[in-house]
């Protein structure tokens, strides 16, 4: 989960607290604000190097002060086109394997390995409601099934086709189908989904990679039956410069249809310069 902002606020207070007559006053500001927690693991992001020195400490505080906590770990940077995270283990046990809750849904996820953002809950939440019963809905970039498995858990009238190229995301895919109980519903496919994405089956196609291309945005408009959604996830700046356009009218050229509504959400901020997007697009073939 994502710590809210008056959690984090107590935290930060009473972490200044215990510190300020142990350390150099001037590293009191730079304690950082914010950590999200993945099943009970706390994760922070680029600790200001200034506070190597007491990393350990405020580990131990956190890990003393949230109850949901008992491993902290810096996520220093990711790498590849699979995001695989770097982390560093500042306090608690030296283990990466959690299992994360949200929407009555278990995610099996090994932290060092694998991407995980508690801030897409509301994105998780917003398709739950979205959906109508009976939806067949293709994942385009399922990873362990962070989107869509929260969707098919708590509608049992709904079939996902979930697609992942990463060998260990989808070996957690299946892990979760099963933990889940929706075999028979959640149907995991591995490959490249420019290949492996099946035609004119789906109600609703969700693309939760940034960084998709036209041609995959053309499979996803070959995924949907005679009309349905498409949920398009992009980043851009806080003006929101990126062009829509520019990934739908290439793809016209390729497979025919029509775009019958379009709205962009925010969802989350990533840095900051960069926000989080989603495009949902309304289309007819």
């Amino acid at each position: 989960m994502l710590k809210d902002s008056l959690d984090l606020m107590k935290i930060k207070n009473k972490l200044q607290n215990s510190l300020k007559d142990k350390i150099d006053p001037s590293l009191l500001d730079k304690i950082p604000s914010g950590y999200s927690v993945i099943g009970d693991i706390a994760i922070f992001h680029q600790i200001n190097e200034d506070l190597n020195p007491i990393k350990e400490q405020i580990g131990n505080l956190i890990i003393q002060f949230d109850s949901q906590v008992s491993i902290v770990v810096e996520q220093i940077e990711t790498k590849s086109i699979y995001r695989k995270p770097i982390i560093e283990y500042i306090a608690g046990e030296r283990r990466a394997l959690t299992i994360h809750k949200e929407y009555n849904t278990l995610f099996h996820i090994d932290v060092s390995k694998i991407t995980f953002s508690p801030g897409n809950k509301g994105e998780r939440g917003f398709l739950i409601n979205a959906v109508e019963n009976g939806e067949i809905i293709c994942d385009m970039f399922a990873c362990i099934g962070n989107l869509s498995l929260p969707i098919v858990v708590n509608n049992p009238s709904i079939t996902v086709y979930g697609i992942e190229a990463n060998k260990e995301a989808f070996d957690f895919l299946k892990k979760n189908i099963k933990e889940n109980d929706v075999q028979g519903r959640y149907y995991p496919v591995f490959g490249d989904n420019r290949i492996k994405t099946p035609k004119g089956i789906a109600n609703r196609v969700i693309m939760g990679f940034f960084k998709s291309d036209i041609i995959q945005f053309t499979k996803a408009v070959d995924a949907i039956q005679n009309e349905g959604w498409i949920h398009h996830h992009f980043t851009s700046s806080r003006s929101l410069n990126y062009k829509i356009e520019n990934i739908i009218n290439p793809s016209k050229d390729k497979v025919k249809f029509r775009v019958e509504s379009t709205e962009i959400r925010k969802i989350k901020k990533v840095s900051p310069r960069l926000v989080h997007y989603c495009a949902d697009i309304k289309i007819q073939k």
